[in-house]
């Protein structure tokens, strides 16, 4: 007999540390793993929904009867992470069977707070297996080699969609009884910051500066304002910008007008081919945001916003306020409002005087006149 994790209740366990449940308490479906020095390795860094994981120790989510889950299609919690007690966030998934027996494993996660995050998840459904004993649970797992996705939130407990994992017949007999491990990595920023991890995660994303540099094999030209052409690679353009992506589908020609002068036009190629952008903080961040909005640039949103936050000054303030109300970027507007509630100076400006903004306008009074800082 001894206590369990909670230190709560006295179980009963077996020779080797494990608790015996009785056969009228036992899901049919679950198999024991026995607890041994492996084991408790695959238990670091774990998510599960019995294991408590630090955000910035999370290194794989547990999906547990995994086979048995993916052939009886359901939602199925997996855990949650948190810091300093408080959750971050919580992950779940869906399965279902499509024709050819093609098994699906969607993934999900919910924010509990408001503020940006970044999800690193493995970018492969290749199996490997450990061998156990027919009466042992095993373990399988996706590849270490991971993909990232960022969001941000404007209130608790939004709910976004991951990755789906397809999974083939053959996998399911592959896996038999195992458990499921799915490597991730997290960056939770709650305040905007320059984030020399979110910003590497981007760049190693995809990361083609090469072809940049040495415009080898280019198959496409775009032409500036100024009529200066740039050779390109199509599958760059359209893989990045969906604005883009439509112009070229429109075209049969093997080049593209873009109304933009060359220097933002080096911008644009050069966070399409390396997924940032060289000293972000001493850009003009607000032009970023227009350039992101131009060609519907999600990664350059999330960049530029995390820049822009070190440039609120009291003459810079209202138009910052006014590009975070048009692109929907909450966190920073609500830092901008700070700076303003801070500054009243700001108030004698040519921005304020001329803004005409009504529901901007609105917010901003309200939060000055608020108990927020």
């Amino acid at each position: 007999m001894q206590m369990d994790e909670d230190g709560e209740h006295i179980v009963q366990v077996d020779e080797f540390g494990d608790p015996i449940i009785h056969q009228d308490e036992v899901n049919l479906y679950q198999v024991p793993v026995r607890r041994n020095h492996e084991a408790e390795l695959f238990e670091a860094g774990s998510v599960s929904c019995i294991h408590r994981c630090k955000s910035e120790d999370a290194k794989k989510l547990c999906i547990y009867d995994a086979p048995h889950k993916l052939k009886h299609g359901g939602e199925y919690d997996i855990g949650g992470t948190y810091t300093e007690n408080e959750s971050d966030l919580w992950f779940y998934y869906s399965t279902s069977i499509c024709p050819g027996y093609n098994y699906l494993l969607n993934l999900f996660v919910c924010h509990r707070k408001v503020g940006s995050f970044s999800i690193g998840v493995s970018n492969s459904n290749e199996l490997t297996n450990t061998e156990r004993p027919n009466e042992i649970s095993g373990w399988s797992f996706l590849p270490r080699s991971l993909i990232w996705y960022h969001f941000r939130s404007a209130q608790p407990n939004e709910i976004y969609y991951i990755k789906t994992f397809c999974f083939s017949e053959k996998d399911l007999k592959t896996m038999d009884r195992n458990n499921l491990f799915i490597p991730i990595n997290l960056v939770i920023n709650s305040t905007p910051s320059l984030n020399n991890d979110v910003l590497m995660s981007i760049k190693l994303q995809h990361d083609l500066s090469g072809l940049l540099t040495k415009k080898e094999k280019t198959d496409f030209v775009l032409i500036s304002a100024s009529g200066k052409k740039f050779p390109t690679h199509k599958i760059i353009l359209v893989a990045h910008s969906p604005i883009i992506r439509n112009l070229i589908k429109d075209s049969e020609q093997d080049s593209l007008f873009i109304d933009i002068q060359d220097s933002d036009m080096e911008l644009l190629l050069q966070f399409m081919y390396t997924g940032t952008l060289q000293d972000i903080a001493k850009q003009d961040c607000l032009n970023l945001l227009n350039i992101a909005g131009k060609f519907q640039l999600q990664n350059l949103f999330l960049l530029a916003q995390y820049a822009i936050g070190e440039q609120i000054n009291i003459e810079s303030a209202v138009n910052i306020a006014l590009m975070a109300q048009k692109y929907k970027l909450d966190e920073l507007k609500s830092r901008v409002f700070s700076f303003i509630k801070k500054n009243p100076k700001v108030m004698q400006t040519e921005s304020w005087k001329n803004l005409n903004d009504v529901e901007l306008t609105k917010q901003l009074i309200e939060y000055i006149y608020s108990d927020r800082d």
